[in-house]
């Protein structure tokens, strides 16, 4: 078992589990609610993902050092912005065509040094931003309509948001499991993107989402819905965490760096920690619109 990154680790868990918890729940406003609802876990998600860009901004600069990559800042606040602004009226596909522009802008301007692989450093900005703002969008929803519909509320602040723990610690649970599992019991390789991964870890991370999942829907979930549905939200918990490590680790390997970053100890950066995270969210809003659609009327 690999033990030389375990210390950090808890250490880290020490303080990141508690904090975590009081973002996820406190429903403190930082701004009056007249002007708009953004809570300190809305600060929080900011933080990460702007982390986040920062990393792959960092490893993209690897290829091409001459560059305007911090337009992905402008172009990810200003999406902040309209988002905290409650304009449901303001178009996605307004927001997607700035990208566009913007990465256009960027590659013409600043890209004609390469100009064999301009277009593919074009592309890779193009879908590093956008997988980030999916994220963020992704995350920040699941405190509206429909996923709070799925859970019971409590009138306890500190335990107001338990829905949101769940699958969160589900796609933390099935990481740490799968990394046990895999150290421990692991002989069968997973696959070739991550050596290290294998068979036996990935079905500890996949059983360990599913137990998260499914103890708490049956406890906290809405009478409405069948018990049956947490465990397939384990089931796409557990995959879909997987799959986001391993596109994380294709990113890595694609420029040649171990990790991310070294931000987080024990951990490495916030695409190494939170990759599950971002690649989980968008398909458990799409899960949330889906049984709500089916079972919520009922």
């Amino acid at each position: 078992m690999r033990f030389s990154n375990l210390g950090k680790r808890l250490l880290f868990a020490l303080w990141a589990i508690p904090l975590g918890w009081w973002l996820i729940n406190t429903d403190i406003s930082i701004l009056p609610r007249s002007v708009a609802t953004v809570n300190p876990v809305h600060i929080g998600i900011v933080i990460v993902i702007m982390l986040a860009c920062y990393e792959y901004s960092r490893m993209l600069a690897i290829l091409y050092p001459s560059n305007a990559f911090w337009l992905s800042y402008l172009w990810l606040g200003t999406q902040f912005i309209v988002y905290f602004n409650n304009d449901s009226s303001f178009p996605t596909t307004v927001s997607i065509y700035g990208l566009l522009l913007m990465v256009a802008a960027e590659a013409i301007i600043w890209g004609r040094r390469y100009q064999r692989s301009r277009w593919l450093r074009a592309s890779l900005l193009f879908s590093g931003n956008a997988f980030l703002y999916i994220a963020a969008v992704s995350l920040m929803n699941l405190y509206r309509e429909p996923f709070q519909a799925l859970f019971v509320k409590f009138s306890n602040v500190m335990f107001s948001q338990l829905g949101v723990v769940i699958v969160i610690g589900a796609v933390f649970m099935c990481d740490s499991a799968a990394y046990f599992a895999g150290s421990i019991w692991g002989k069968h390789h997973f696959s070739r993107i991550s050596p290290k991964k294998t068979v036996e870890g990935s079905l500890g991370g996949l059983i360990a989402a599913m137990l998260v999942c499914g103890i708490g829907w049956f406890f906290l979930a809405e009478q409405r819905y069948p018990s049956w549905i947490g465990i397939l939200l384990g089931v796409i918990v557990g995959v879909f965490a997987q799959i986001g490590d391993l596109l994380v680790s294709v990113i890595k390997r694609y420029f040649r760096v171990k990790d991310a970053s070294d931000i987080i100890p024990g951990h490495g950066g916030i695409l190494d920690r939170f990759d599950s995270v971002f690649f989980t969210a968008p398909m458990i809003s799409l899960f949330s619109w889906v049984v709500v659609k089916l079972f919520g009327s009922s």
